[in-house]
């Protein structure tokens, strides 16, 4: 028999507002796609985010070594988000 949880609040994806340049200097250096996420990221700030998420992305399309790249790359970077 499977528990329903009745307390779980969905996150308002919704409501976030999107983020497509650094917020300190309003500039981008430059995206990388990881799997079903676009990320921008700041040099100077050392600072990335989501610019958009592609929900149709087939994970058999995913390159592997591409991701792992991006992966090392990114996680230098601190994470915003609005």
């Amino acid at each position: 028999m499977q528990m329903h949880t009745d307390n779980v609040i969905p996150f308002p994806l919704t409501r976030r507002s999107e983020i497509h340049v650094c917020p300190h200097c309003g500039t981008r250096s430059n995206v990388w796609q990881i799997g079903r996420l676009l990320w921008g990221y700041c040099d100077e700030h050392a600072l990335r985010w989501v610019v958009a998420d592609y929900h149709d992305v087939a994970r058999a399309t995913i390159n592997r070594r591409e991701l792992r790249k991006g992966l090392e790359f990114l996680s230098a970077f601190d994470e915003i988000s609005a």
